[in-house]
């Protein structure tokens, strides 16, 4: 494990989940990914969970135990921004979820970022795109973004309008504010966006300049719902009572968007899709929590119209193409 950090200016901090099972290979593909970007951050891992310490010194990354935790073991979202900052020697930061891979865009999407915006406070959000990656990708390949690129084109989806990275100055927060909301059981995320908006703090969405990638996985993580994917657990209602009085805000309540050629600010459409997103939200969290199962048949049946939906549009591209 190495405690030096490397010249650098940007540090990058995550708390990752057991390694066992998928969640090594998409944890180890995240963390490995982070550690080949140019110019190089600083990579710090937080938590003590089972193979963290082992996998930050086979990367040569930072490694810090002591993390808050809650009655269940999940860490509080203030406690890891505080350790995350704390550590950090650098005045920009980045947390990102532990099984988001990065690639060469993020860190020329950084350089745009910061160069239109200086050394003010400032909050950087993008969403996410899913696909099945069940192996370790083989980073000694000096073209290994290549084929992820084409998988995530051919294969991904956007499947929420939430960030899985926040991008920000060191001081942006005071962090002893938050709530103690439980970092993955919905509503933390929304809390750092509201925040940021209500005191005037640039947000910025930079889904369209950063391709960040997650592979598909399960919920045999969360203790407090015995590992199902759905939101009827007292973990969920904690976080949403702590976030009471917030508004749920996502990346299309960001203020401006990353463009290749800089900043611009957001589309004012993106006010009557943050009212419809919020609106769809509200449905999921009725369906999958304070209905839950009674809500089942109605789930299915979304899902159902969902699949033949994309189904019937990716007909249409394909005839569309094949008429070209």
């Amino acid at each position: 494990m190495s405690e030096q950090a490397a010249p650098n200016t940007l540090t990058v901090f995550a708390i990752p989940k057991v390694f066992q099972g998928h969640f090594k290979v998409i944890q180890t593909n995240a963390i490995r990914s982070w550690t080949l970007l140019r110019p190089k951050p600083e990579v710090i891992l937080l938590g003590d969970d089972e193979g963290t310490s082992e996998i930050a010194s086979e990367l040569g990354t930072r490694h810090q135990q002591q993390v808050e935790r809650n009655h269940y073991g999940t860490p509080l979202a203030r406690s890891i921004f505080q350790a995350g900052q704390g550590r950090a020697t650098n005045s920009l930061l980045c947390y990102i979820n532990s099984d988001i891979i990065l690639m060469a865009d993020f860190m020329k999407m950084v350089a745009t970022v910061i160069s239109a915006v200086g050394d003010r406070p400032l909050l950087v959000v993008g969403r996410k795109v899913k696909v099945d990656l069940p192996h370790l990708l083989d980073f000694a390949d000096p073209d290994w973004e290549l084929p992820l690129k084409k998988l995530a084109a051919e294969r991904g989806r956007y499947v929420t309008y939430d960030s899985d990275f926040f991008l920000f100055r060191r001081g942006t927060f005071e962090f002893d504010t938050m709530p103690p909301l439980a970092i993955g059981r919905c509503f933390w995320t929304q809390w750092l966006i509201f925040d940021a908006r209500r005191r005037g703090i640039p947000v910025i969405d930079a889904t369209r300049a950063v391709l960040s990638i997650e592979s598909n996985h399960d919920y045999s993580h969360v203790l407090s719902t015995g590992g199902a994917k759905r939101l009827s657990g007292p973990e969920y209602r904690l976080n949403r009572s702590l976030f009471k009085g917030c508004k749920y805000f996502t990346t299309v309540d960001a203020t401006h968007v990353v463009l290749g050629s800089g900043l611009m600010k957001a589309p004012s459409l993106n006010r009557i899709l943050s009212l419809w997103v919020r609106a769809e939200y509200y449905v999921y969290f009725l369906l999958k929590g304070s209905l839950y199962p009674y809500s089942l048949p109605l789930i299915l049946s979304y899902r159902w119209a969902r699949a033949s939906f994309r189904a019937v549009a990716t007909g249409c591209r394909f005839v569309l193409a094949k008429g070209k």
